[in-house]
């Protein structure tokens, strides 16, 4: 069967820009990773967009932000980047997917919508290439939280198999069970509470392999206060992002942070993100006896020190990341997108209900032709 290839564009809640990943498909479960491109945000636009999810109030749809299009070259860009990078002509690409740039997030709203933006059609003209954009709203519309999107691509890719687990970490962790029925959902942080802090007390964008927080003393009545948010102890399905979870959510939960060392904040805030996750994964495990196997993608998965300390929390699981699956961590959800592309031009129904609580399985994504 000759492959379709597909671009899947994935720019997170970690900033770091946009991971751009060339698939090549002869199914929706045979696929094939051909080229990768990280481009990165120059730092003027990461604090805008960083500014607009923390102060969204007045934002009701894409069109309200100057960011909507602003992203739409940076995309694009992104795509001919990979192209160049793979040695393949645009007239050999069947679609581009993109999730787009997430500053609001608000399923459980009346009405309820979700904001991502990168104006597709913009996209589309700049490329020339069909680009498919605007996955969430239709589970949403179907009475789901339009989020999380990979479960379906992780079961499709995988396998389902028992105690087995997907976990990303990017800003927003997320967790996928293999199992039937499948589950998935945010568990809360990630990284993006360890990268604002650092950010704030260090004038650098992450903490490489944990070592600040490594140097510090997790604080009890810290990690208290911030775990006695009503979203960890929710039913799923459940879905949240940076503009719930930020710097500003924790000094509203635990006004007296100056009365503490910023390496010892550091440190609560990766056991916050290390807790939350392993009493999720504890709680949908079948049992207490069989190893639990979880695979790690994402940017957390790089974070040594967050690795180790998972392993420790979660006795019986083997941890490891996606490379171990044949997949790279860095791309996971890059290749899912694509694979979302190629299910939205060949019909296939592509949210899973179990997962975000949708009324039934639709078709995700809206496609823009170049003009």
């Amino acid at each position: 069967m000759t492959e379709q290839y597909y671009i899947g564009l994935m720019s997170g809640t970690s900033l770091d820009g946009v991971d751009a990943a060339l698939v090549a498909f002869e199914s929706s479960s045979k696929l094939r990773l051909v080229a990768t491109h990280l481009h990165e945000f120059e730092a003027g636009l990461r604090a805008e967009i960083n500014h607009t999810a923390q102060h969204n109030t007045h934002l009701s749809c894409n069109e309200d932000s100057a960011l909507h299009a602003k992203l739409a070259p940076v995309y694009a860009d992104a795509c001919s980047a990979l192209l160049e990078k793979a040695g393949v002509k645009k007239s050999q690409i069947h679609a581009i997917a993109n999730h787009g740039q997430t500053v609001k997030h608000e399923p459980n709203a009346h009405p309820p919508y979700s904001l991502q933006l990168g104006d597709a059609q913009l996209i589309a003209n700049l490329s020339g290439i069909k680009t498919i954009a605007l996955f969430r709203q239709a589970d949403i519309a179907a009475g789901g939280q339009g989020a999380p999107l990979m479960p379906a691509f992780h079961a499709a890719l995988f396998g389902k198999a028992t105690n087995t687990f997907v976990l990303n970490i990017g800003g927003i962790a997320n967790l996928t069970r293999l199992h039937t029925p499948l589950v998935g959902f945010d568990t809360g942080p990630g990284n993006v509470l360890l990268d604002q802090w650092v950010a704030l007390n260090r004038n650098t964008r992450y903490d490489k392999d944990g070592a600040w927080a490594a140097s510090g003393q997790s604080n009890s009545e810290l990690l208290a206060a911030l775990l006695d948010d009503d979203f960890f102890t929710a039913p799923h399905p459940k879905s949240t992002g940076t503009d719930y979870f930020n710097i500003a959510w924790v000094r509203t939960r635990y006004p007296n942070m100056s009365a503490l060392a910023s390496a010892d904040i550091q440190a609560t805030l990766l056991a916050l993100t290390i807790e939350s996750i392993a009493q999720q994964i504890e709680q949908l495990s079948t049992t207490t006896t069989d190893s639990i196997k979880l695979y790690v993608c994402g940017g957390g998965a790089k974070n040594s020190i967050l690795m180790q300390t998972l392993a420790v929390r979660l006795k019986n699981a083997k941890v490891q990341t996606t490379d171990d699956l044949g997949v790279p961590a860095d791309w996971l959800e890059a290749i899912g997108f694509a694979w979302l592309g190629y299910c939205h031009e060949h019909g296939i129904a592509s949210n899973c209900p179990s997962v975000t609580g949708a009324q039934s399985e639709v078709v995700l994504g809206r496609a823009f032709l170049p003009q």
